[in-house]
């Protein structure tokens, strides 16, 4: 029996108005009436998903930054994982070069060189995923995004280096995919990281011990748990770890090809309750 449901959120538990449906929502709560522990495991930090789950007054564990922290339902850090600092000189040079927005999440926050290039990448995405919205629509998630992420400036690789500051994911994107499969398959070539997206347009930088499945396996250990009692939701190549470390996860309908494949089975889309659908069929409810 299924006592653990743990869900990606962008592309997964959100739909493409960011948002959680009203289905997802009460299939997670009647889950956990019977006893059920939900995660939300995501790429993002606690910024970015804490105001979400206190909007839907979600009661639930939080794997964030693609597996670099772990905070319990009352947001307290269990356990974190920072990435070495001479591999963040080599990290911030290759994307250095070739001029790309970059963004730090750190133990102080969110972290940019950059503002207004930060703001100009994540606006272009919001458009390239959400083709349809008007301009008032992007400006008005765009400032309450940016809002939540709470990003500031830092002066120079130096600054980075201050023992005080821990650094767990390091992310660029860039509407040139080229571009970004050139960076991505440079970094990976660093030993010690994890290289990943989200989507074609963005790479996510961590150490190789911070990833999705791997920190999900510690959990579940962690709460006694085997393994075919966990289910992982998930969509894209940043919930790949989870797909191979969880025979029983569950790729949603909307999820890329090489997810479905290792997926035991497919739900519906993050657009129509996917996340809910899941939950039922694996709980027979």
């Amino acid at each position: 029996m299924i006592k653990l449901i743990a869900s990606d959120m962008d592309g997964t538990l959100l739909n493409t108005n960011h948002t959680i449906s009203e289905g997802n929502i009460e299939a997670i709560r009647k889950a956990q009436e019977l006893g059920v522990k939900f995660a939300i495991i995501t790429g993002r930090s606690y910024d970015g998903v804490k105001p979400i789950a206190d909007e839907f007054n979600l009661d639930c564990e939080y794997i964030l930054m693609n597996g670099a922290e772990y905070r319990d339902k009352d947001g307290n850090i269990l356990e974190n994982i920072a990435i070495d600092k001479e591999k963040v000189k080599v990290i911030m040079e290759v994307m250095g070069e070739e001029d790309l927005c970059i963004e730090l999440f750190t133990n102080v926050g969110t972290l940019t060189s950059d503002y207004e290039k930060v703001k100009a990448s994540i606006e272009d995405r919001v458009r390239s995923l959400n083709p349809e919205s008007t301009d008032d629509e992007v400006q008005g998630f765009l400032n309450e995004f940016i809002g939540r992420r709470k990003i500031t400036i830092f002066n120079g690789i130096s600054e980075l280096m201050d023992d005080k500051i821990d650094i767990y994911k390091i992310i660029t994107f860039n509407k040139d995919v080229e571009l970004i499969k050139k960076v991505k398959e440079r970094l990976k070539k660093v030993p010690g990281l994890s290289v990943v997206s989200t989507f074609d347009n963005d790479i996510e930088v961590s150490d190789i011990r911070a990833q999705k499945g791997l920190i999900l396996a510690k959990v579940a250990e962690k709460m006694g748990l085997e393994r075919d009692e966990v289910m992982p939701i998930g969509d894209s190549f940043n919930d790949y770890s989870m797909f191979t470390e969880f025979k029983t996860a569950c790729a949603m309908g909307n999820a890329i090809p090489e997810i479905k494949e290792l997926a035991e089975f497919v739900t519906d889309t993050n657009d129509n309750d996917g996340v809910a659908k899941a939950i039922y069929r694996a709980l027979n409810i």
